[in-house]
């Protein structure tokens, strides 16, 4: 995204079917037929907008045969979309039911909404990571986080070996505000890392929603051994 200019990308998320499958995309990879269903739009204006999206940098698509299927082109463009999310308007109504994917999601490919901001906050309390800023009082922008004197056994118990996830071509760790949550959660290499530790592990899995994910029985006993997060799913949430 660096290389286009800023102008192609703002102009290209404008429109609100090409937002609207950005923010479909954003739940995991989906297939033109996918697509087309949801927005219900003809497939030659469909065309068009996947073709201006993807010269923006912000998709990509996987060819499979004659079925091709479209995913968010990289983290960067994932968080785009999540930072709109966040500058939005939410209802203060506090009768308002709260959705699946507010309690457990991922974010492009890292762990979001209320289990993905608990694990962050278990985390800093833990010594796992150092987060400079006042989780109380989050910013719309990432903040870029550091290790903390627990962070190798800690990780290693979550099933993450720090030494092999080293990526040069994107952050390390961030702190990504969470648009339903409003607070942080873990993003980053080493925020993807946790999340396929987990879902390797059976802690989580998905649910029939793409972008929600489950907490297991399992996953709560780890999660409050390893970093002492006790999960709690209330009737509001599994409305």
């Amino acid at each position: 995204m660096n290389d286009l200019n800023i102008y192609t990308i703002t102009s290209a998320i404008a429109d609100p079917v090409r937002l609207s499958v950005m923010i479909y995309l954003i739940r995991g990879q989906a297939t033109y037929a996918e697509l087309q269903q949801h927005l219900d739009i003809s497939q030659s204006n469909l065309s068009n907008h996947l073709g201006i999206l993807y010269k923006a940098n912000l998709i990509r698509k996987i060819s499979n045969g004659r079925r091709n299927s479209y995913e968010i082109a990289s983290p960067d463009a994932a968080q785009l979309i999540e930072l709109l999310q966040n500058i939005q308007k939410t209802s203060q109504n506090p009768k308002t039911p709260v959705k699946k994917i507010a309690l457990a999601r991922t974010c492009y490919d890292h762990l979001a909404g209320k289990l993905g901001v608990s694990v962050f906050n278990s985390l800093v309390y833990q010594n796992a990571i150092i987060y400079a800023h006042p989780i109380i009082t989050p910013a719309y922008f990432s903040k870029e986080i550091t290790l903390g004197i627990n962070a190798d056994k800690t990780f290693k118990a979550l099933g993450v070996d720090l030494s092999k996830i080293a990526d040069n071509k994107r952050k390390y760790a961030y702190a990504c505000l969470d648009w339903t949550e409003k607070m942080p959660h873990l993003a980053g290499t080493l925020g993807a890392a946790v999340c396929y530790a987990m879902m390797e592990q059976k802690w989580i899995a998905r649910n029939e929603e793409k972008r929600v994910v489950i907490i297991t029985d399992a996953g709560k006993n780890a999660l409050k051994q390893i970093i002492n997060l006790d999960f709690y799913t209330d009737a509001e949430y599994n409305r």
